[in-house]
């Protein structure tokens, strides 16, 4: 057993519950740190997004794919909307209002898609009446402005999707590329275009989210340290006596 003596304090911890404490300070330890990790990279994302939506659209057949440079670059594409395989992502709040993200495939070449979140729409009054998300333009060459982003990351899933595309327009609890290449006659690009506030959209835009700011991130992490050093001053106190002088 460990036994350090300073002046009349008496450190005697036993091995239970030093192995125990030492555990708990490397996962807190890791946590604070991983926290700190993830600030840094939503602090690095949020400035990408800010530069490269001041920059100019490229063409996007000339963006490079192949790593994650494309990343929320405005491009101007063009393709051929499928209106007959579309998509409402349930359980989006715009202004505390219920509501739906659509997302539409684009046709880029005759084996290649990509899903086109067209905007934002209310639920309505009544949850089993979609609402219309109809194409009225011409489908075939539409040239479109956007934003190239990742697929929505999955929050809080209430249900799977697995009895969902059943019919179409498909009412999805979260959006999964795979999943939903499945269901369709060409192979979606692991990206999504999220068209600019203009008249390309007869729906409300949503601003890009991400998901935590990278300051609640480092608030997490800063709770992280206090506790592991609360835990270190608990242990410590706990396992010293003080010996009386005679």
């Amino acid at each position: 057993m460990l036994h350090i003596k300073i002046k009349q304090y008496h450190f005697t911890p036993t091995l239970l519950p030093s192995i125990i404490t030492l555990a708990l300070l490397y996962l807190m330890m890791s946590l604070a740190f991983w926290q700190l990790n993830r600030a840094e990279y939503k602090s690095n994302l949020q400035t990408i997004i800010e530069s490269k939506q001041n920059t100019d659209p490229l063409d996007f057949n000339a963006v490079d794919k192949s790593n994650d440079n494309w990343l929320y670059q405005p491009v101007i594409i063009r393709g051929e909307f499928d209106p007959q395989f579309q998509v409402l992502y349930d359980n989006q709040v715009n202004n505390m209002v219920a509501g739906y993200s659509v997302f539409t495939p684009l046709k880029v070449s005759e084996s290649q898609a990509i899903l086109v979140n067209r905007g934002w729409l209310p639920v309505g009054k009544n949850r089993s009446k979609l609402p219309d998300i109809s194409i009225t333009d011409n489908k075939r060459n539409i040239l479109l402005n956007g934003l190239l982003a990742p697929p929505p990351s999955k929050t809080l899933v209430l249900s799977n999707n697995a009895n969902s595309y059943s019919k179409w327009p498909a009412v999805l609890q979260y959006i999964d590329i795979a999943e939903i290449e499945q269901h369709l006659k060409v192979k979606l690009l692991p990206m999504v275009l999220i068209l600019n506030n203009s008249e390309q959209t007869k729906f409300d835009t949503l601003p890009i989210k991400i998901n935590m700011r990278s300051e609640k991130h480092t608030a997490y992490a800063f709770q992280w340290f206090a506790l592991s050093f609360t835990l270190l001053i608990i242990y410590i106190v706990v396992n010293t006596n003080r010996t009386q002088n005679s």
